[in-house]
């Protein structure tokens, strides 16, 4: 335990200005920029980027881009499920090259993992 002579006084904070603030990240600037309400439509409202961008992506999928409509539907509904082929092998591992340090760690990792 440090001595009473190295331990903080009260009232004296080693870090008076708290904890750095973290950086702004790329997501956070991108999500204030869509929300900036300076997309004129064609009826002269304004819209924000975001509404813009969504409008633009409906106009090119009615357009007939397969690509955005693909984009749109996996975005509304998410995308459909994959199945994975797998293989199990029902065999017992060969544990006769183990070291007796690795042996003893199985053995107390089995012990928890029935407790």
């Amino acid at each position: 335990m440090p001595s009473k002579d190295t331990q903080f006084k009260p009232g004296n904070n080693a870090n008076p200005k708290g904890r750095p603030k973290k950086e702004v990240c790329l997501t956070d600037i991108l999500r204030e920029q869509a929300e900036l309400e300076d997309v004129k439509t064609e009826d002269g409202i304004l819209i924000s980027r975001k509404q813009g961008i969504g409008q633009k992506l409906w106009a090119m999928a009615m357009g007939g881009d397969t690509v955005i409509m693909k984009y749109l539907y996996d975005r509304i509904d998410g995308k459909p499920r994959q199945s994975i082929d797998m293989v199990v092998n029902d065999a017992e591992p060969d544990l006769s090259n183990l070291t007796e340090k690795e042996t003893m760690r199985l053995a107390e990792l089995n012990r928890k993992a029935r407790s």
